[in-house]
């Protein structure tokens, strides 16, 4: 196994902040020449959302007429208000299920000590900064197996991380934990481990599983004082849910079914129907199809691993995950591939990073496959830039 010294730290470093600094100049860019300068742009807030907390006026939301907007809005006002007592659960859709993933938002506010000013500032630093530990991990993670620390700069293609990016969802942090717990359950690193686990459970509820991942492998293993210790990584989860059930009302979300793939096979089969020219429609389809088709490899890759009974923590984290994808249920989870690139990209990581380990290129360019069809949701954003960009020459 390579040496992973303090030089090959540097470089893995300077390589992950490289990643989030062009990360940051992509939301400048998007910023100042999509949204008139305006920060709030990026949390993309829609007209026919649920109006703003009143006392968030003084911010001037950008808001973007005639849509529902997405996810990021509804974490924006969790950020003011993670302790549920100014009421903002009111301008949030199904309050609890967004209020149980509080990493991202929890941590804006701690930075922003509370102060509503400054806390859209630091939910961007936020989410900035879990790209440039995903990325660090990325690139110690390749360096241990023999890659280029350099690596690491391709956290930024992670599918939940572009889309993160682009509309200040919290799926980043999960992304960052999934390869903070490929690398420190190689290594064996219980002490960094530890936290990564408790921060996965409490960045989505899917997060949890990377817990259960490392508890079944120690009991395997035999260990069981140690499973029993790592088990406790779900205790600041549960408690945070605990929290929330008893603040928030019911909320009916079917997100789960017994009809095993009856989602990817459904998407596949009702394409969707996009309000455009018949010419993007079509490339939308095939590139749908080519991010479905990813999804499916990667599900081929866990069956392969599990015929083979491979059982490191690595290798059961992707039985989890392919295990839940297969009893997603049909509707959001699948509407776009910003729904599905960001609730699967845990299965997508997990087998690209599982491939590297095995010198086997066609798990991430599984993972790879989903980018296009995330890039032609950004297509007219991009144009903007450029059309702005060349304005200024």
């Amino acid at each position: 196994m390579p040496v992973i010294n303090g030089a090959v730290r540097a470089r893995c470093a300077a390589f992950a902040f490289l990643c989030a600094a062009s990360l940051f100049v992509w939301q400048s860019l998007t910023v100042h020449f999509s949204y008139a300068g305006n920060w709030t742009g990026l949390f993309c807030t829609g007209a026919r959302y649920f109006a703003p907390p009143a006392e968030l006026q003084s911010e001037h939301i950008y808001v973007s007429p005639n849509t529902f907007g997405y996810d990021g809005q509804a974490y924006h006002y969790i950020a003011h208000d993670p302790f549920l007592r100014r009421g903002f659960a009111r301008s949030v859709d199904a309050p609890r299920l967004r209020y149980r993933r509080i990493l991202v938002p929890g941590l804006a506010w701690l930075l922003a000590g509370g102060d509503d000013q400054r806390i859209d500032v630091a939910y961007i630093c936020v989410v900035l900064g879990f790209v440039l530990l995903g990325a660090y991990w990325t690139g110690r993670y390749a360096a241990l197996l023999g890659y280029p620390p350099g690596l690491g700069l391709s956290f930024a293609l992670v599918p939940a991380v572009l889309i993160s990016i682009d509309r200040l969802t919290v799926d980043v942090a999960l992304a960052a934990c999934c390869v903070g717990f490929a690398l420190y359950t190689r290594e064996w690193r219980p002490v960094k481990l530890y936290p990564v686990l408790v921060a996965a459970a409490l960045s989505r509820e899917t997060g949890s599983l990377l817990i259960a991942a490392c508890v079944i492998w120690l009991l395997f293993e035999r260990r069981f004082r140690d499973a029993l210790l790592f088990a406790t990584a779900a205790i600041p989860a549960a408690c945070w849910y605990v929290f929330v059930q008893l603040h928030t009302a019911p909320v009916s979300v079917h997100l789960l079914t017994l009809l095993l793939f009856s989602g990817i096979v459904g998407r596949i089969i009702h394409p969707l129907a996009l309000p455009t020219s018949p010419s993007i429609r079509i490339l939308a389809d095939v590139l749908d199809l080519l991010a479905l088709g990813g999804i499916a490899t990667a599900l081929l890759w866990a069956f392969r691993r599990a015929l083979r009974r491979v059982l490191t923590p690595l290798s059961i984290a992707i039985y989890a995950f392919a295990l839940l994808t297969s009893v997603l249920a049909p509707g959001d989870t699948w509407s776009d591939v910003y729904s599905f690139g960001r609730t699967l990209t845990p299965l997508l990581l997990l087998c690209a990073l599982d491939g590297l380990a095995e010198r086997r290129t066609w798990p991430v360019i599984a993972m790879l496959a989903v980018d296009p069809r995330i890039g032609l949701s950004m297509g007219r954003q991009m144009l903007t830039i450029l059309r702005g960009l060349a304005s200024l020459l």
